[in-house]
């Protein structure tokens, strides 16, 4: 089967290959694909499959907070000490990491309470369509 394809085209195609270039240098990079402790090839396979989702998703989310044109929040741009940049994903997820639930003994329930969400956390929260947790989780008797 032939296809006809413009020259333009083709040759604005080839100006985004950098774009899969720079995914895979991404890939091999931070998201450290080589495979520690699997020696078959079903278990590589699988974690080469689980980094590429995983690059999938923070390239998704990138793109949303771009569009959503979000800012990261931090002291030192209220001071003025940095100047204004983008939130990234990696900032905006390890605010998100520090979020916790906590169980809270009280009589004879225990009253599980999440921990402040930082302002670039809930910046994600809010772009990829979530609503921010309620305070109180969850509530069970003993």
């Amino acid at each position: 089967m032939k296809v006809l394809i413009r020259c333009s085209e083709i040759v604005t195609h080839y100006k985004q290959l950098w774009k899969i270039e720079d995914a895979f240098g991404e890939i091999k990079g931070t998201l450290k694909t080589r495979p520690m402790f699997h020696w078959t090839d079903k278990r590589i396979i699988g974690h080469l499959m689980l980094c590429f989702l995983a690059y999938l998703c923070e390239a998704q989310l990138t793109k949303l907070l771009r569009v959503s044109n979000d800012n990261l929040d931090k002291k030192s741009i209220e001071k003025k000490i940095i100047r204004t940049r983008a939130l990234t994903v990696v900032q905006a997820m390890d605010e998100l990491n520090r979020v916790m639930a906590i169980p809270v003994k009280v009589r004879k329930q225990t009253i599980w309470v999440r921990t402040d969400i930082p302002p670039n956390a809930q910046n994600l929260i809010k772009t990829i369509g979530m609503r921010i947790p309620p305070k109180i989780l969850r509530k069970t008797e003993m």
